[in-house]
């Protein structure tokens, strides 16, 4: 289901320092064990250009997570091809990373009308109140517009503060809407591609594993139409999803029930369902579709998930955060560059029954 469509600049807007102060943390360097002998590389950015980083969640069935497993429980493939765990690292409450993980809930209101901004506020609520306002992790809190990313609140484990902050803040009401049509929706695509581009520039990155959890119907799903820049999109999916993986981005998308998957296709492609037919990894130009920077693939792509018809955003949330917090790190060779960018395609194997595996789905190697 891949073809594509125009290209237009992208709409100019700034988001780098928005991006730092919600995450502007101040963090040592991060190690980790290795399995054999050798340096201890960073987790995050990567720590060096011959190496690949990767965290790994692993849950049964029911979505709790499975703790305990060693090195030699993984096996890596790089587009089939069996890899080498150069370093392992087990993250949990006995084995905390040196670096705090730290979350970022954004409430988009480009995407979604005036009540599902309200039922996307009224789930942070609930989930900020939960046990007295003690949060688990360091949050920030955020509202997706018109504009930009609008910082509210944090980072802060005060649940009671954020809550605070987001009752104080104006009621936001998009400007491009769904009845702007096609090009409103490639409009929409291009704001949100700047933003991801910000947020994964070597100027934002800090260290430590960042969750960023949108509270949003998905962003358009652009497919089958013509482009005639296919070149610049290509280059914009190979950027973002080697940024999102080299900063330890994790994105996920909480959709509340109203916009689940029964949603009907638009003129402009907003049907959350649709993305897993652009789980592929891009592997050449001619493949290129704007579909492939929505916010529901690249949750998938960069080790997040897709949550459709999730009318308990408190739980959904809670339920991210345990799996992220006990979680696996791994790293092992990247492929040689060659004559022109390739796509490598990351699969993780666990020898038992009923596992979930969830993690960076591939990287691009670069080109001359």
């Amino acid at each position: 289901m891949r073809s594509s469509e125009p290209a237009e600049n992208s709409v100019v807007v700034v988001f780098a320092f928005l991006y730092l102060a919600l995450f502007s943390l101040s963090c040592p360097a991060q190690d980790f064990g290795v399995p054999s002998s050798g340096p201890s590389p960073t987790i995050c950015p990567a720590s060096a250009a011959d190496n690949v980083a990767i965290t790994v969640e692993v849950t049964d069935k029911s979505g709790h997570p499975i703790t305990g497993l060693e090195a030699a429980d993984f096996k890596i493939f790089d587009n089939k091809q069996s890899q080498k765990i150069l370093a392992f690292r087990s993250v949990d409450a006995a084995h905390p990373p040196p670096v705090p993980m730290q979350v970022q809930i954004v409430i988009d209101a480009v995407n979604a009308d005036a009540a599902l901004v309200a039922q996307e506020r009224d789930g942070v609520t609930a989930f900020l109140k939960q046990n007295s306002g003690r949060l688990e992790f360091a949050t920030s809190l955020s509202i997706l517009e018109n504009s930009g990313l609008t910082p509210i609140a944090g980072p802060s484990k005060d649940g009671t503060a954020l809550l605070t902050a987001l009752n104080a803040a104006p009621a936001l009401l998009r400007v491009i809407n769904r009845s702007a049509g096609i090009w409103g929706a490639v409009e929409r695509t291009e704001q949100a591609t700047t933003l991801l581009k910000e947020m994964v520039s070597p100027e934002s990155r800090t260290p430590g594993r960042k969750l960023v959890l949108f509270l949003s119907p998905g962003w358009p799903m652009l497919f089958n139409y013509e482009l005639d820049q296919r070149g610049w999109l290509f280059d914009e999916i190979v950027d973002i999803s080697n940024g999102l993986r080299e900063s330890c981005i994790s994105l996920y998308t909480l959709t509340p029930s109203n916009f689940g998957s029964n949603l009907a296709p638009s003129p402009a492609g907003d049907n959350l369902s649709l993305h897993d037919n652009f789980l592929n990894g891009v592997t050449k130009i001619a493949d290129a579709q704007y579909a492939d920077l929505s916010l529901q693939v690249l949750s998938e792509h960069s080790g997040g998930q897709v949550f459709i018809g999730a009318n308990d955003i408190k739980t959904e949330i809670n339920s991210i955060l345990r799996s992220a917090a006990e979680s696996y790190t791994l790293v092992f060779e990247r492929a040689p560059g060659g004559r022109v960018t390739e796509y490598h395609a990351i699969r993780v194997v666990i020898d038992k029954p009923a596992v979930k595996i969830h993690t960076t789905a591939g990287y691009y190697v670069n080109g001359p």
